[in-house]
């Protein structure tokens, strides 16, 4: 009696444990799309760091909502070579050449990245610090956390500044990163990404939109 009472138990954890272990998938974010998000729009990214470039980072395609940037890099960086198993939107890998199709829905409400068909909020405009925000990739489970909200213009963007949301990423499994930082604008969207590495170093780049 107890052996099945124990088979019982531990058949009720494991269906538990399976309910539980996926994220629920997301609805797509209401709102008009933000200009940025156009076809044909523009980026111009500053990396900053050595041993990465990108020659060209352009919205490719729109539909439905949602809009594909194509980013074309060039990566030397040992540390960020040693993602070219795992860094989720790579194609076309040619050598240190590749490129990158990032598909997102980007509106007056917030931001969410598309993965495999599903939604996962970056920011809400109407977030609050703590907001978390779970989702998957490569079958991780990765967490969003808005950790801070400018109440001034203290981000530097060119040559003025602006209000940011700061979002850590975290779950992602890519080799030697601790977590990724989003810097966010509600007009500009992703202006900034550093990436924080398990031995405490750091590597930004700066995104500016044409539209």
């Amino acid at each position: 009696m107890k052996a099945k009472n124990l088979i019982a138990i531990l058949t009720l954890v494991s269906l538990f444990s399976c309910d539980t272990s996926k994220v629920t998938p997301e609805k797509p974010i209401a709102g008009d799309p933000l200009a940025l998000s156009e076809l044909g729009n523009t980026f111009s990214v500053y990396t900053g760091v050595g041993g990465l470039s990108v020659s060209e980072a352009k919205v490719s395609s729109v539909g439905e909502g949602i809009s594909t940037t194509t980013v074309k890099i060039s990566v030397t960086d040992e540390k960020l070579l040693k993602w070219k198993d795992t860094f989720p939107y790579l194609k076309n890998v040619n050598g240190n050449v590749a490129e990158l199709d990032i598909a997102g829905r980007v509106t007056t409400e917030g931001i969410q990245s598309v993965y495999n068909g599903e939604y996962f909020t970056l920011i809400k405009f109407d977030a609050k610090v703590g907001d978390k925000y779970e989702g998957e990739i490569n079958g991780k489970t990765v967490v969003r956390d808005v950790v801070s909200k400018s109440e001034t213009d203290d981000y530097a963007y060119g040559f003025f500044d602006i209000k940011v949301y700061a979002i850590e990423e975290r779950g992602t499994g890519l080799p030697g990163l601790q977590k990724i930082i989003y810097y966010v604008n509600h007009k500009f969207g992703i202006v900034g990404i550093e990436a924080v590495f398990e031995d405490g170093s750091k590597s930004k780049i700066s995104v500016f939109s044409k539209n």
